[in-house]
């Protein structure tokens, strides 16, 4: 159940001068077991097994504070705080950063809504921005499943971002974010924090919509960081250029059962790492395709995905690979009320890794896992 401003003050969050603003304590509590087998196909890597408890399978467990103050003449000043947390453990999600999923003021009008801080990108699944997550009935949720970061490039979480969002025309809104840099990030096992706003430092573009109209809802997104001259030391002797994804697709209602598509194009992306392997490949381009469907069945929901994945290197003479990846994936959702749902998720993974530098190290490895858990959103 939301808390008002009472609970939170009982907590000492605010002080009393808050008392003139709309402020809420809200979350999700998300636990569960996964059993996860894995073929590495190497003659000196064992096939795995294991069985764990998981935090956020299918949400990512939080909480949060948010609020807003109305300003008059049809303006709004509102806030987003949002930790992440592993349920399973307690600990935090991101030791170095406490609000991890948003920390975030916006003004809101009939111009529509702009928002500074940290924020995640509107081609995936954290923070109040993401909308990518529409084009998958698995949406971000479930590793390995049919969702949409197992065969997208996604983006993630940025600081020192600025947002907007037009108001909605005839069902559409249009979206712009650039980020100014100055996050932290690893070469050579050295952490480094970019120069905000400077060209070294990892800034990020995107300009996206949405169209939601009855039974339809459709989005496009087109995005792309500075790859070319990130990072200390930079001489791009492998060619490297900005990255680019042109991501799309929607989804119809039919009432029985509601469809969705989704495709994105990318190039000169950081490469994904291998599902059921510690290898990295270098930088991509290629495509992938998600098409997934779910339906109302015995008081829940059922969900059936199939995504497919296809890179190969992008100009760069540190790697010459090509990689696909099948995923399927079937899974149920059962509301126990308004606020609590216990869910079942089974998938299987597929791929086929090719080095043309170095043939001995090709591998054709699978996993499939089954993921069940409760949560609970207050």
């Amino acid at each position: 159940m939301k808390k008002t401003l009472a609970a939170v003050a009982v907590l000492g969050a605010f002080a009393g001068s808050a008392l003139a603003a709309d402020v809420t304590l809200y979350g999700i509590v998300d636990t569960g077991f996964a059993y996860q087998h894995t073929d590495f196909d190497k003659a000196t890597v064992d096939n795995t097994d294991s069985f764990a408890m998981k935090s956020g399978q299918q949400s990512g467990s939080r909480f949060g504070l948010k609020g807003t103050e109305d300003l008059g003449n049809g303006l709004t000043v509102g806030f987003i705080l949002e930790n992440q947390f592993d349920s399973d453990t307690g600990a935090l999600r991101n030791k170095d950063s406490f609000f991890h999923r948003e920390a975030s003021i916006f003004l809101q009008g009939g111009f529509g809504k702009i928002a500074f801080g940290r924020m995640g990108s509107i081609n995936q699944g954290v923070s109040s921005w993401s909308k990518a997550g529409m084009l998958s009935a698995f949406g971000t949720s479930w590793d390995n499943s049919a969702q949409i970061g197992t065969v997208f490039h996604t983006g993630a979480m940025y600081d020192n971002m600025i947002s907007y969002e037009t108001p909605s025309f005839a069902g559409v809104k249009v979206y712009a974010q650039y980020s100014m840099g100055g996050n932290k990030y690893t070469v050579d096992e050295k952490d480094y924090t970019g120069d905000e706003n400077e060209s070294t430092s990892d800034r990020y573009y995107s300009i996206g919509a949405t169209y939601n109209n009855g039974p339809v809802a459709a989005y496009l997104a087109v995005d792309s960081i500075n790859y070319r001259t990130f990072g200390p030391g930079i001489t791009n002797a492998d060619n490297i250029d900005d990255s680019l994804t042109v991501t799309f697709g929607g989804s119809y209602d039919f009432e029985v059962v509601k469809v969705y598509l989704g495709a994105q194009y990318f190039d000169e992306v950081a490469g994904k790492t291998i599902s059921t392997d510690s290898h990295k490949t270098g930088y991509s381009k290629g495509y992938g395709v998600v098409l997934s469907a779910d339906a109302p069945v015995a008081g829940g929901k059922a969900m059936f995905g199939v995504g497919y994945y296809d890179a190969s290197e992008a100009d760069s003479a540190a790697s010459d690979f090509d990689l696909t990846r099948w995923v399927v994936s079937a899974g149920y959702d059962y509301p126990l009320s308004k606020r609590t749902d216990v869910y079942a998720v089974a998938t299987y993974l597929q791929e086929k890794y090719e080095d043309k530098a170095t043939p001995a190290n090709d591998v054709d490895p699978n996993t499939y896992s089954l993921m069940v858990g409760l949560r609970h959103k207050f």
